[in-house]
């Protein structure tokens, strides 16, 4: 069996720094890529808490935008 993922050109890339559309912390991106387990793609963007701690998590592209965009906006 083939799986088949298929692909576009990302937004962004490792290094970049961005934000949740829906606000918060700054992130920076580690990874940009398609994943199997759901279509488009995906960021793993790592942060710092309010505690110094550093925290990881992987986000849809979709719901992502550039944290020099964020600040314009606001």
């Amino acid at each position: 069996m083939r799986l088949s993922i298929r692909s576009t050109k990302p937004g962004f890339r490792a290094g970049d720094v961005l934000r949740l559309k829906s606000g918060g912390r700054p992130m920076t991106a580690t990874w940009s890529g398609p994943v199997l387990f759901a279509p488009g793609n995906w960021l793993i963007c790592q942060w710092f808490s309010d505690a110094g701690e550093l925290q990881q998590e992987m986000f849809p592209e979709e719901t992502l935008i550039a944290a020099r965009d964020a600040a314009l906006a606001a």
